[in-house]
């Protein structure tokens, strides 16, 4: 099986080079080229690749898509510039494993869709990687007690299964998009791979505002997918457990002072405040 990789940038030099470098230490043997799809129009993003010293490794190329902004956007223009017909999709800010294309290969021989784990501790600092927890690498998560996801940063599709559903939902530029993806791939009649093996190094925001927007965005646009496709959403004791998390985190407690716990609890409250500002506006409950 051949692949294309493609990268959503946007304002993502110099990091996208320890992308890129991953991806030239890849232990697959078939034929893969790497597209990185430009939501910004950088004429220096062209130039750094038009110059790269992995070019010819990756078959690297660029494709503009700053015509309109948004990381869908950018993946299905990546999308139908693609010669092979594996897709699959990265970070420019992560690192994959060696083994991810493997991986993702040997997966999507049994499946139409594939995902993979995310690993918290490579690209970050310790006290910045405890303020997110991961799910279990050997399982996918599932979201709203309705289906499984896998996060577009480590995402494979079939290219005529792509074609078949009509690509990315724009509607959804940056955040909700990739379960929206996975859900109405899913609920198209196609099948859903899990690859433990397909691990990807994931980047976290550094500070509490950015992690705050971050995780805000996530629960809001999370409770839209939810309506659009009826997912029924956590059980309702889920969301007192969730609030009293919030209150023993609070940081005018004094256990919650140091950097760790104020990260920890920006992440835990803003999933709730998500999740509430969702429900008021796309009026469904989705706590």
């Amino acid at each position: 099986m051949n692949i294309s990789v493609v990268i959503a940038y946007y304002a993502g030099l110099p990091v996208l080079d320890d992308q890129l470098a991953a991806l030239a230490a890849q232990d697959f043997t078939g034929e893969f080229e790497v597209i990185v799809s430009d939501n910004e129009g950088s004429a220096a993003l062209r130039e750094h690749i038009d110059g790269h010293r992995n070019r010819e490794r990756l078959a690297l190329r660029w494709v503009d898509s700053s015509d309109v902004a948004g990381t869908s956007h950018a993946r299905n223009v990546g999308t139908r510039a693609a010669v092979h017909d594996f897709i699959v999709y990265c970070d420019q800010d992560d690192a994959v494993h060696p083994g991810w294309l493997s991986a993702m290969s040997r997966a999507a021989a049994d499946a139409d869709i594939v995902g993979g784990p995310l690993e918290r501790d490579s690209l970050n600092d310790p006290v910045v990687a405890s303020w997110r927890a991961l799910g279990d690498p050997r399982e996918p998560e599932v979201l709203g007690r309705f289906l499984p996801i896998t996060f577009g940063c480590n995402l494979g599709v079939r290219r005529s299964v792509f074609d078949a559903v009509g690509g990315w939902d724009e509607t959804y530029p940056t955040a909700g998009g990739d379960v929206e993806f996975c859900w109405r791939i899913q609920t198209s009649g196609y099948r859903f791979g899990w690859a433990p093996e397909a691990m990807v190094a994931y980047r976290y925001r550094t500070g509490m505002r950015e992690s705050w927007n971050q995780v805000v965005e996530y629960g809001r646009e999370e409770a839209r997918v939810a309506k659009q496709y009826g997912a029924p959403g956590r059980q309702w004791w889920w969301t007192s457990i969730h609030a009293g998390v919030v209150l023993v985190l609070l940081p005018v407690w004094p256990w919650a002072w140091s950097r760790r716990r104020r990260g920890e609890w920006v992440w835990i409250t803003g999933n709730l405040v998500g999740r509430l500002w969702g429900s008021v506006k796309y009026r469904v409950v989705y706590l």
